[in-house]
């Protein structure tokens, strides 16, 4: 970041502050941003995790979490978010993701003299990094280091946990029908080796890969993680589709588990709330309050 010390806009020792966002665009503001507007999920639950969800006056359409963002003026998908809808609700800081594929959208905000601001985190620890950075755009580092320890903490206890335990051969499931998986590059595959297990999609071409049913019998899997797109869905479907294949060891040892994906696909805070889900499905030995399978359960990690 650079401090620029200087009137604006007529007022007297004021300042103005350059930064240099997550994918090396220069963002230029006028002041401590007092008018957020975020179009990702996960930069809502990052900004409310730091305390400024009074600062928020628009969010995505997918923007769910935690309630309060609900209740926010919408802006459109993060993939296609409106123009018009931001432009009136007077923002001097927007704050998407690389992964919206903002491109056009960025340009024709500048264009307008609004700044906006791109994170692209790419791991688990990138997150972290990400958090801060977002804390500095935003004034607020204090609270972005605070939400950072805090997240620390919890992912050092698992790894305490986990540490030095057989490393389990892992399928995370997308989808069934076709059948798709998490390979490397992505966030739950960073999650699975801190978990300390095995991801079968790990060397498997592209970061969301195609499986047929011969290739999962071949590879064994000893635990399933299915994903869960709505909250609190039981998937009850999936995991009665799944009893049919009992030569997978999963499946006869009943270790197939229910993970809400805006916990493992999202990069915010509760990426680390995500890690110890995974971590109590691979090593469900390691914690006091063991997660139950499929068997006698809804088979949903809480």
């Amino acid at each position: 970041m650079i401090l620029v010390l200087s009137p604006v806009f007529g007022v007297p020792n004021s300042f103005s502050a350059t930064f240099t966002d997550e994918v090396g665009r220069r963002v230029e503001l006028a002041g401590p941003p007092q008018r957020l507007i975020s179009v990702a999920p996960s930069v809502t639950e990052v900004l409310f995790s730091m305390g400024l969800g009074e600062k928020v006056v628009g969010v995505s359409t997918y923007c769910n979490y935690p309630p309060e963002a609900q209740k926010k003026e919408k802006v459109g998908g993060y993939i296609t978010p409106s123009l018009e809808k931001i432009i009136a609700l007077r923002p001097d800081l927007v704050i998407g993701t690389a992964d919206g594929n903002l491109k056009s959208f960025v340009s024709k905000l500048a264009g307008l003299g609004i700044p906006v601001y791109i994170s692209n985190p790419q791991s688990v620890s990138e997150v972290m990094t990400s958090i801060l950075r977002i804390g500095e755009v935003t004034f607020s580092q204090s609270a972005a280091r605070r939400v950072v320890d805090s997240m620390k903490a919890k992912m050092e206890g698992v790894r305490e946990k986990v540490q030095g335990r057989p490393r389990p051969r892992v399928l995370h499931v997308l989808s069934y029908d076709p059948l798709m998986s998490s390979g490397k590059g992505t966030f739950v595959d960073d999650l699975i080796r801190i978990a300390r297990g095995i991801n079968i999609a790990e060397n498997a071409k592209g970061k969301h890969p195609r499986y047929s049913m011969e290739e999962v019998i071949a590879q064994d899997p000893e635990v399933i993680i299915l994903s869960s797109m709505i909250s609190k869905d039981p998937l009850a479907d999936q995991r009665q589709w799944w009893q049919r294949w009992r030569e997978i060891a999963a499946v006869r040892l009943s270790q197939i588990y229910i993970i809400d994906s805006d916990m493992t696909l999202r990069p915010s805070p509760r990426i680390v709330e995500g890690l110890e889900e995974m971590a109590r499905a691979i090593h469900p030995e390691a914690f006091e309050d063991r997660i139950q399978g499929t068997k006698g359960s809804s088979g949903q990690a809480k």
